[in-house]
């Protein structure tokens, strides 16, 4: 395969030409010879070989490629199609120094976004690939608590079908970060065991359906290249149904949406390591908890205004609603364009919206919630931590 390096580390071909491979998710119905062909006649043209494909499966979603890659010495690697294979490339070559180029054939592309790359045109991304600049990106990496009901298996074969009573559960850590404020009154609690109560049936009605929770990408954390997302969220796309994904696109999560609009509250503890370097613990509620990287979604909307990809940062937005439609749509006024990211943290607002900033985040739920990392699906939990590692990649943007 290769000719010659360049250091001993990156690879040339026996033409005298640099490496490249791509990591294809062939599943993608945008993964199409075309796109192959547009991709490939780039690439030459930038002064590349012929690039070597390596398909993605069920069980190998990316990142035993992306190794394959490195060990031949591409001195790119690009990562076509959705966000699953593009965080799977990214967490093999974060802190490697190699290229990554993107090629967005996924439904929600977000890592494309917020890098700036094309999205629904995949030869103008090609284009980028072979022409464009390279610049530093962060990569978050999420840790998650699995959370144990002795009835609810946390990681079910398929075609089981898990079910029983709801658990107890304990909320790790509580008693050494008491939050700032005065406790519960009576009826305080009483509420929230009962949104307690309903996040279990909620988790138990998810594990019924027979799915493969996603595995961590390396050791025991998820590489996550825009937002990891806890509640409302993670219900959202738990809801999603992939036949329906495939034919309407990015509606298929409105529609789940709907299906999600009296998500449970819950009752939390964020910390985290703040700009300044001070620890900050809070004892907040909501319905939807994010934390991301970037704030750019599909459908022209901008959650988080301040998210950067390349700020060494982590962007929180704590959400809660009145539950139903009417505090949904209050939120969905203060999100959708023209008022994108123009929130309200007053009590008069039937949306609310808690903005925190952070280098490291940890959060502690007092019952089992769904995580979902970039549109993939993670096994119950009751606690998450995500830390940020500043520059991590190198990836291949639009020069202008």
């Amino acid at each position: 395969m290769t000719g010659g390096t360049d250091g001993g580390t990156r690879a040339t071909t026996r033409t005298g030409r640099p490496l490249a491979c791509v990591v294809v998710n062939p599943s993608k119905p945008r993964a199409t010879a075309a796109v192959r062909s547009w991709l490939e006649d780039e690439l030459y043209e930038a002064g590349y070989a012929r690039p070597v494909w390596l398909e993605t499966s069920v069980s190998e979603p990316g990142t035993m490629q992306a190794r394959l890659a490195l060990a031949a010495g591409a001195r790119l690697v690009v990562a076509a199609g959705g966000d699953g294979t593009v965080r799977s490339v990214a967490a093999v070559l974060a802190g490697t120094g190699a290229q990554m180029g993107i090629v967005p054939l996924g439904t929600a592309n977000l890592a494309a976004r917020n890098l700036g790359v094309p999205v629904g045109d995949p030869r103008a991304a090609a284009k980028v690939v072979a022409q464009g600049v390279d610049l530093p990106a962060d990569l978050a990496w999420v840790r998650t608590e699995p959370w144990s009901d002795p009835d609810v298996d946390p990681d079910p074969a398929p075609g089981s079908s898990p079910s029983g009573q709801a658990g107890s559960g304990t909320l790790t850590g509580r008693a050494s970060a008491a939050p700032p404020g005065a406790p519960p009154t009576q009826a305080d609690s009483q509420q929230l065991s009962a949104e307690a109560a309903r996040a279990v049936r909620t988790i138990q009605r998810a594990t019924r359906r027979p799915r493969q929770w996603t595995r961590p990408t390396l050791g025991d954390e998820h590489a996550c290249m825009v937002v990891a997302g806890i509640g409302f969220d993670a219900g959202l796309v738990a809801s999603t149904r992939p036949a329906l994904k495939a034919r309407v696109g990015w509606g298929a999560y409105a529609l789940a949406a709907m299906e999600n609009l009296g998500s449970p509250r819950m009752d939390l503890v964020l910390s985290l390591l703040d700009e300044a370097g001070q620890r900050r613990v809070e004892r907040l509620r909501a319905r939807n908890l994010l934390v991301a990287n970037g704030g750019r979604l599909p459908a022209g909307i901008t959650l988080l205004p301040q998210a950067r990809t390349d700020d060494g940062l982590l962007d929180v937005a704590v959400i809660d609603t009145v539950a139903g439609l009417a505090g949904w749509s209050s939120l969905a006024r203060q999100v959708l364009p023209p008022y994108a990211a123009r929130y309200s943290e007053s009590g008069r607002s039937l949306g609310r919206v808690v903005l925190r900033r952070g280098a490291e985040v940890a959060v502690q739920l007092s019952a089992p919630a769904l995580v979902e990392v970039d549109g993939d699906l993670l096994a119950p939990t009751q606690g998450m931590r995500v830390r940020i590692d500043p520059g991590a990649l190198l990836i291949r943007r639009p020069a202008t």
